[in-house]
Parts: structure tokens; sequence; C-alpha cells
């Protein structure tokens, strides 16, 4: 009789602590379950497209043909970017986006413009990104049961796409 009312209590206290008891005592198992929380992108969406600043490029006077390559131009390197919260980490979403976010890359260039006799130009460009914004979303996880939970964050990405190029008189 002790030892059933004994075995009662330890039933009893083990449930409510999440334990889970094997029915023989001898053979005892306890399995506990821990919640996991983790952060998982739910959208990616291209929003739109920005600019970088002017950048100058080569310089030269008519008659002639002035142009911009990667062998002419040293400043050709850019950063893809990331501003908001991402606790997926940038990484993830870097890769979700096939982009690596926050080292320097460099990109070649090729424009040319023709220069009339007695002018002089200078060639300008700039980057041009493409816009995302990454949506995320918290989830918990206790065993084998996922819930996804009512917390979003949102983080805003800019990917090189291209120089934009013009010129100006000097």
């Amino acid at each position: 009789m002790k030892l059933r009312k004994f075995l009662q209590v330890i039933l009893a206290t083990t449930l409510v602590f999440g334990v889970i008891i094997s029915p023989s005592f001898t053979n005892a198992k306890a399995i506990i379950y821990t919640t996991e929380t983790y952060w998982k992108i739910t959208s990616k969406k291209k929003t739109g497209t920005s600019t970088g600043a002017w950048r100058n490029g080569p310089s030269g006077k008519g008659p002639s043909a002035l142009n911009i390559n990667q062998s002419t131009t040293k400043d050709i390197s850019v950063t893809n970017s990331i501003s908001g919260s991402y606790p997926v980490g940038k990484g993830t979403i870097g890769s979700s986006l096939g982009i690596t976010i926050g080292t320097s890359k460099t990109y070649g260039t090729s424009y040319t413009v023709t220069v009339p006799k007695g002018k002089k130009y200078l060639i300008i460009y700039r980057p041009v990104y493409n816009v995302y914004t990454v949506k995320q979303q918290k989830y918990y996880r206790t065993g084998s049961i996922t819930q996804a939970s009512g917390t979003y964050s949102t983080a805003t990405v800019k990917s090189f796409n291209h120089w934009d190029y013009s010129w100006k008189s000097i």
C-alpha cells in the first residue's frame, strides 16, 4: 500500500514538471521537453530600386571616345547592405537572396561617350540596387510540436544590380 501511494505521488509530481515515468519503476526513463525558439524567413519581395552616390570616372578632351571599363576605373566595388531587424542573421538572409551582405565586391563597368572637338568630359557613374523586404517570424518548438508566434521582424536589403552612367562637361 505504501509503495502504491509513493508511486502515485511521484507520478503526480513528475507530470506537473513535464517528465514522463515509465510504468515499470525499475526501468524508469525520464523525457524532458524543452521549448526552443527560432526565426524563419516567411517572405521575400522586391520592393523597388535605389541608387548610390555618383562617382567620378575618367575624363578626357575631344575629339575622342572616352570610356570607362574595369581597367580604367579603380572605384568599382560595392557592398550589399541590410537594415532593420534580422534575427535570422544577415548570412541567412543573404543566402536566401543569393548574395553576400556586408562584404565589398568588385563589379565590372563598360560605358563609352563621344567627346566633341574642343570639349572636355567627365564620365560619372553610380550603383543601382534592387531593394528587398524580408519578413521573418518567430517560432516555438517543443518536442515534435512547432507553433508560429505572432512576433515578426522586417529587414530591408539593398543588392547591387548594375551601374548607371552619365557624363558632364568640365
